[in-house]
């Protein structure tokens, strides 16, 4: 009996997220003391020509945004291009959050911390939104029905091994509960509409797991472990449907908020080089 592959935080991520860390506590040590003042007095602060929106720095941190909003989006080209030998997508997902969230970064220090135009409030409103739904769908991602199947096997032999003879049981007991059955296309509405369902067959099945199986009390510290598996590999059996419609039908608002943050940015940036922002491209 081999025991499925537990997912693991990737070296990539780990990497990406301590740089995003760093990133984002310089550029608050740089410009604290800037940043902490009222617009008022912000005048009067010696680096305030370089830290304002148009200045040297300010400025700087907005293009690059812009740069790394494109970059961004070219996780959506990948996935047009799925068999293509072009890097793992979890490689790209981690690459395409990273980006997203240092974009996020940047433009709050682009802005200076403050909104003073319309268009500047459409991009930072659209880049935000983007970044939350993003983080809901990378949270939603972790919650696929990758190999559970497979792991509720496993689980179910492991149990077996401690409690012998319970399989047959327990496997039957969980048949009585499957699922919700959420269509492919379904839409986001009907997607969340299978929140409650999946629950409550997680907990219903935990209750028939807990009238087949030994009280606690009675449980060796190996069958503890074994049972908790059992119970968590149940859980993520009974969700894996309705995870996987409202994960699709989730990357379809992502998206649609991703290319209308695009047409803010570039609108924004266009504006700025028009009237003569152009950091170091003047």
């Amino acid at each position: 009996m081999v025991p499925p592959r537990r997912r693991r935080i990737p070296a990539v991520a780990l990497l990406l997220s301590l740089v995003l860390i760093a990133v984002t506590v310089g550029l608050v040590y740089r410009g604290w003391s800037f940043y902490r003042l009222s617009i008022e007095d912000r005048v009067e602060h010696p680096e305030f020509r370089v830290l304002r929106p148009s200045g040297l720095y300010g400025n700087g941190y907005g293009w690059v945004a812009a740069m790394l909003v494109v970059l961004n989006l070219s996780y959506l080209i990948r996935r047009r291009f799925g068999g293509a030998r072009l890097g793992s997508m979890r490689t790209w997902l981690d690459v395409h959050v990273f980006t997203g969230l240092l974009a996020a970064s940047l433009v709050s220090f682009h802005s200076a911390f403050q909104l003073r135009t319309p268009i500047a409030s459409v991009s930072a409103v659209s880049l935000g939104t983007v970044v939350l739904t993003g983080l809901l769908g990378r949270f939603l991602y972790a919650l696929g029905p990758g190999g559970v199947r497979e792991r509720l096997a496993y689980a179910l032999d492991l149990v077996d091994e401690h409690v012998a003879g319970s399989r047959a049981a327990l496997a039957a007991g969980l048949a009585q509960r499957p699922g919700p059955e959420v269509p492919a296309n379904a839409s986001l509405l009907r997607s969340l509409w299978a929140v409650p369902g999946w629950l409550r067959v997680a907990r219903e099945r935990r209750d028939i797991l807990a009238m087949i199986l030994p009280p606690r009390r009675a449980l060796s510290r190996a069958q503890r472990r074994a049972v908790a598996e059992l119970y968590a590999a149940s859980d993520a059996e009974a969700r894996a449907a309705g995870v996987a419609a409202l994960l699709r039908s989730w990357r379809a608002l992502h998206r649609f908020f991703a290319l209308l943050m695009l047409a803010a940015v570039l609108l924004h940036a266009g504006v700025a080089w028009y009237y003569g922002y152009r950091w170091i491209f003047a």
